[in-house]
C-alpha cells in the first residue's frame, strides 16, 4: 500500500505542475494578445517581457510533460526484489522509489520519502542491490532493509 501511496503522490505532484505551467502559458497567452491588440511603439518593452515569459514557462510545461512520459513508463509492480527502475527502496534511514526526480515527498499519510531518478548517485550505488545488502554513500553506510 505504501508503494501505491508514493506512485500516486508523484503523479499527483508532476500534474499539478503541469496544470500550474499551462495555467501560466494561457495566462502570458492572453496578455500577449492583449497586448498586441493595443500595441504602440511604447508598449515594446513590456511585450518582449511577457514573451521570455511565455517561452519560460511553456518549456517548464514541455519538460514536467516530458518526466510525465518517463514516469508513466516504468513499471511500478509488485515483486521486486532488487533495487531497479520501479522500486520502492526502505533502507535504515529513508525510503527511495526509483522513478524520475522529484526530491522529498510525503505521501498523503504522512509518509515520507524521496523520488529519485535511476541516473541519480545515490541510485548507482544500490543498484541491483537485495534487502539486508549494504551501499556506501556520501561516506555513510546504510543498509537496504526491503525492496518492494
Amino acid at each position: 500500500m505504501l508503494k501505491i501511496n508514493a506512485v500516486n503522490k508523484c503523479k499527483e505532484v508532476i500534474q499539478v505542475s503541469i496544470n500550474r505551467y499551462k495555467e501560466r502559458v494561457q495566462e502570458l497567452s492572453d496578455s500577449l494578445a492583449d497586448n498586441d491588440a493595443s500595441n504602440d511603439a511604447e508598449d515594446d518593452d513590456g511585450s518582449g517581457e511577457l514573451m521570455a515569459d511565455f517561452e519560460r514557462y511553456n518549456n517548464l510545461k514541455d519538460e514536467h510533460e516530458k518526466l510525465k512520459r518517463v514516469f508513466e513508463n516504468i513499471s511500478y509492480g509488485s515483486g521486486k526484489t532488487v533495487v531497479t527502475e520501479g522500486a520502492l527502496v526502505t533502507t535504515d534511514s529513508n525510503m527511495f522509489l526509483i522513478s524520475v526526480s522529484l526530491g522529498e515527498l510525503i505521501t498523503d499519510e504522512g509518509e515520507k520519502f524521496y523520488a529519485i531518478s535511476s541516473k541519480a548517485p545515490i541510485y548507482e550505488a544500490m543498484r541491483d542491490l537485495i534487502a539486508g545488502d549494504s551501499f556506501t554513500f556520501n561516506g555513510l553506510t546504510r543498509k537496504i532493509l526491503k525492496i518492494n
